[in-house]
């Protein structure tokens, strides 16, 4: 799922100019899942820094990156942070999918 502070509208304009997206988009107009998650770039509440926060199926956080609004994201990072999250086991430093795991 996607989310940020922009309105419906504005989600699907983006969504139509990417020619779809094969993910839910979230519009947190009102700020109150940035708040939940502590990610308002400002005391103001007009921005919401970049995060991606991993959710398992039960509910429990298990990662979570914020990231400032000069910092670009690295999608294949979150990839492989995933990948290696699924494993069930250890992964050791700059682990790779097919790489052996620490347990």
């Amino acid at each position: 799922m996607g989310a940020n502070t922009d309105s419906v509208p504005t989600h699907h304009a983006w969504a139509q100019h990417l020619g779809g997206v094969e993910f839910p988009l979230l519009a947190d107009y009102d700020k109150a899942l940035s708040k939940t998650y502590d990610v308002l770039a400002d005391e103001a509440g007009g921005i919401a820094l970049r995060g991606v926060f991993i959710i398992d199926p039960e509910g429990n956080l298990q990662y979570q990156l914020i990231q400032n609004l000069s910092v670009g994201r690295n999608v294949k990072e979150f990839v492989r942070v995933l990948k290696a999250l699924q494993t069930g086991k250890a992964c050791p430093a700059n682990w790779e999918e097919g790489m052996a795991t620490l347990t």
